[in-house]
């Protein structure tokens, strides 16, 4: 029951894409004359010697648009990117041209961990250091625990606070940097830090970080507002995967991360794959907001159950189908099994499609040539638009406290190292991204907000179906399942 070979991340070179997928289009052509990201990059490259990258060279020429009076469009800039791209240096960089080229007074860092804007505020003294001409012009770094800053000779000072209620009231700011603004979980901090730049007629107040949760509630408020358009002071560039991506999918990878051939490889993308719960990776490496649920299934569980070598030819008779569709209509999973006779389940992917439209054309000539003893499908879900096939089928109904049944006992028969299945990449894919919803006492995968998971449904369904629906031995001649059937 092969199917073709899913595409992966490690199949060519990536390259990380420069231009974000979500973000606010400037009100006309970005010149040296409607912007000052182009002097930012000069500045990287002939001052610091550190040149930015194509992603951070894009971010400072849209994020530093002007107006017609010369000041700045945006008053918060909000970049949201995966974990080790560069956020930090492209920070650092804006920080320091301000305060050297822009005549900014006051540079402000701050972060929930204190620590976190301290490490990025003695980055900047490297830097500093690291350059004759900008060393020349530091004159006083002060390091007193609660009262961190430096000074140049000009004038302007780079200083640290705690992201918290009491934070920076009374200080005017050109240039506020919030770091990881996930983190904060109530707007007190953003209520007291957000006014200090009210005052400064080139305010900015810079955000940067990977994607939250639920709980982020000051960070999705204020994406929702500049994707809304609803307040056209924010500026909002986001490199993140597509809702619904699968994890392992290249294109949502280069996404999310526009480092990527640059300062990050993809093995250590892959490495993150294979060990972070789904929920970690979404929010770290494709920059996705996640509702912070549980993982359904046992990852190191299931990858102990891998069996590339074994078949379904012995147990025929036994096979049994399930088929279902994500919430999108953009996949479709046809999956069989059957209960071995050492009390195990093996699970296998018959096919799987891009569309509920190439479904209904091929699902009743994949399910001819397996032609298994039943087929199970959940009708109050995304399947129920393959209904009229199924029906004609007699197959199964898993739905209501079903459902719940299906998935949780498939998680358990997992954890117990009760199922079998042949590492396909796409299953692996679809159960690693399976989270669970709890409902009641109970708990189903979740659809929404996470990704394919019908492979993993498929998957609960055949299990369900082969362990509760009595075998009854078939008169017929029984039809060869075959070894592949692909969309």
């Amino acid at each position: 029951m092969a199917r073709a070979k899913a595409s992966s991340p490690r199949s060519a070179r990536l390259v990380g894409l420069h231009e974000p997928r979500l973000h606010v289009p400037p009100l006309r052509r970005l010149t040296r004359a409607t912007t000052r990201g182009h002097e930012v990059i000069d500045f990287a490259r002939d001052v610091l010697g550190e040149p930015l990258l194509p992603w951070q060279e894009w971010l400072v020429t849209h994020a530093l648009e002007l107006n017609p009076d010369g000041t700045y469009r945006f008053r918060v800039i909000l970049v949201l990117v995966a974990r080790q791209n560069g956020k930090s240096s492209v920070k650092r960089t804006v920080s320091l041209w301000r305060l050297y080229m822009d005549g900014a007074r006051l540079v402000l860092g701050v972060a929930q961990d204190v620590s976190l804007a301290r490490e990025q505020w003695q980055m900047a003294i490297d830097t500093i250091n690291s350059v004759p001409e900008t060393r020349a012009e530091l004159e006083t770094v002060r390091r007193t625990n609660g009262d961190e800053w430096f000074r140049l000779t000009s004038g302007g000072r780079y200083k640290i606070a705690a992201a918290n209620r009491s934070a920076a009231r009374g200080l005017s700011v050109d240039e506020l940097n919030v770091d990881e603004l996930r983190e904060q979980r109530s707007w007190d901090a953003w209520s007291a830090l957000s006014k200090t730049t009210m005052a400064r007629p080139h305010g900015q107040t810079w955000c940067m970080s990977n994607a939250g949760d639920d709980g982020s509630v000051v960070l999705n408020q204020l994406r929702e507002a500049a994707l809304s358009g609803r307040d056209p002071s924010i500026f909002l560039a986001e490199w993140s995967g597509p809702d619904g991506c699968d994890l392992d999918d290249p294109q949502a990878i280069a996404q999310a991360n526009p480092g990527l051939g640059h300062i990050i490889g993809m093995p250590a993308i892959l490495s993150a794959l294979g060990t972070d719960p789904p929920a970690v990776y979404r929010t770290e490496v494709l920059c996705q907001r996640v509702e912070g649920l549980d993982e359904a299934v046992s990852l190191s569980a299931w990858k102990d159950c891998k069996d590339p070598t074994g078949t379904l030819d012995s147990v025929r008779e036994r096979v049994v189908c399930c088929v279902d569709v994500a919430p999108d209509g953009q996949h479709v999973s046809l999956l069989a099994g059957a209960d071995l006779a050492d009390g195990r389940v093996r699970i296998e992917v018959v096919a799987a499609w891009k569309s509920t439209e190439e479904a209904r054309r091929k699902l009743g000539p994949a399910l001819d040539r397996v032609a298994p003893r039943l087929v199970g499908w959940f009708p109050t879900g995304p399947a129920a638009v393959l209904a009229p096939i199924l029906r004609a089928r007699s197959a199964h109904e898993i739905k209501g406290s079903a459902v719940s049944e299906a998935c949780m006992s498939f998680s358990d028969l997992v954890a117990a190292r009760r199922v079998v299945h042949p590492a396909d990449p796409l299953l692996d894919a679809h159960i690693a991204g399976a989270q669970k919803l709890h409902q009641g006492d109970g708990w189903r995968f979740v659809r929404r907000g996470v990704g394919h998971v019908d492979a993993a449904y498929a998957a609960g369904g055949v299990a369900h179906v082969a362990l509760t629906i009595p075998y009854k031995p078939r008169l017929r001649p029984i039809v060869l399942i075959g070894r592949r059937a692909t969309g």
